[in-house]
Order: C-alpha cells, then structure tokens, then sequence
C-alpha cells in the first residue's frame, strides 16, 4: 500500500515527468505547457569564493658553509 502512494505523490516513472526539471527562464514554472506544468521557488546560488592561494615558503639565504678546522698532523 506504501509503495502505491508513493509511487502516486512522487511519480518518476510516468513518461514526461522530470522530477528535478529546471526553470530555465525563471519564471517560476517548470515543465511548461504539460500536464506536470508546477511552480518552483527561485534558489539563488551563491557565488563561489576563489580558490585561496598557496602561500609559498619564505626564500631562505643560502646556508653558509663551514670550513673544517684540522688539527695539525703529530709526526712521528
């Protein structure tokens, strides 16, 4: 019994009716000029933000190079 109401307030199967049809020209009505014809409210969408940029690693100063102290070699 469930399914036949549902089937009867949600009807995806007839031929010619769009459940997620779109109003193109934003009148409020989708599905013009058939029996499925139905008012929609209007959604915005919401602009997207642009993407955050990569902040890149600071330029480091080339490390400096060390020079290796030798001791004094003993002779023998």
């Amino acid at each position: 019994m469930w399914k036949k109401l549902k089937l009867w307030l949600f009807p995806t199967e007839v031929e010619g009716f769009n459940y997620n049809a779109i109003d193109r020209d934003n009148d409020g009505l989708v599905q013009e000029g058939t029996p499925f014809e139905r008012k929609v409210t209007v959604v915005k969408k919401t602009a997207k933000k642009p993407a955050a940029k990569k902040k890149t690693p600071a330029k480091k100063s080339p490390a400096k190079k060390t020079v290796k102290k030798s001791t004094p070699k003993k002779k023998k």
